[in-house]
């Protein structure tokens, strides 16, 4: 798979408006540049049938959130108007449609590693575009999993997280005397 595969798929998807596949395939160019190795299979896969709604603070308490089953992206419209950077809120999400093998994302095997995985996610959105707003909504689980990655090495995590494979993780946590 190649980026003229992704914008194939981008563009066959009737969910999306043109200027919201104009800014998706922006930052898959930017994903794309930084981490050229990286298969765009799932992610080719998972725009076809990519769906953005808008949801509310009852149904969703964070600014955004992603689901793997449905394939789905939610956006708290309320929250979007608090400030955040929402190119940061973008990318965060599409690394989890990129990392969507139809079973998890990155390495969150039955929400095992749910907090890390977000971390991780986090600290990949910041290396690729930063964040151009004050907020942050997971600065602990950032702070955390920078700490991890240290310990464990950045090459296992990301090994782990774009492989989809939490036993890399178990395994270098039981390597450096985790229990």
């Amino acid at each position: 798979m190649n980026l003229e595969d992704v914008k194939k798929a981008l563009d066959n998807n009737q969910n999306l408006t043109d200027e919201l596949r104009d800014n998706i395939f922006s930052l898959i160019n930017i994903f794309n540049n930084k981490y050229p190795n990286i298969s765009l299979e799932n992610l080719c896969r998972n725009l076809n049938t990519l769906k953005i709604v808008k949801s509310n603070k009852f149904l969703n308490k964070r600014v955004s959130s992603y689901n793997y089953l449905t394939n789905t992206i939610e956006f708290n419209i309320e929250k979007i108007n608090e400030g955040y950077d929402m190119k940061h809120v973008l990318m965060y999400e599409l690394l989890n449609v990129i990392t969507n093998n139809g079973q998890m994302t990155g390495f969150n095997s039955n929400d095992k590693f749910r907090a890390l995985n977000a971390g991780y996610t986090e600290l990949l959105t910041n290396n690729l575009v930063g964040n151009d707003s004050d907020i942050s909504s997971l600065e602990p689980e950032l702070i955390s999993t920078n700490i991890i990655s240290l310990i464990l090495g950045n090459d296992t995590m990301f090994d782990a997280y774009f492989n989809n494979d939490a036993s890399m993780l178990t395994n270098a946590m039981l390597e450096k005397g985790f229990k």
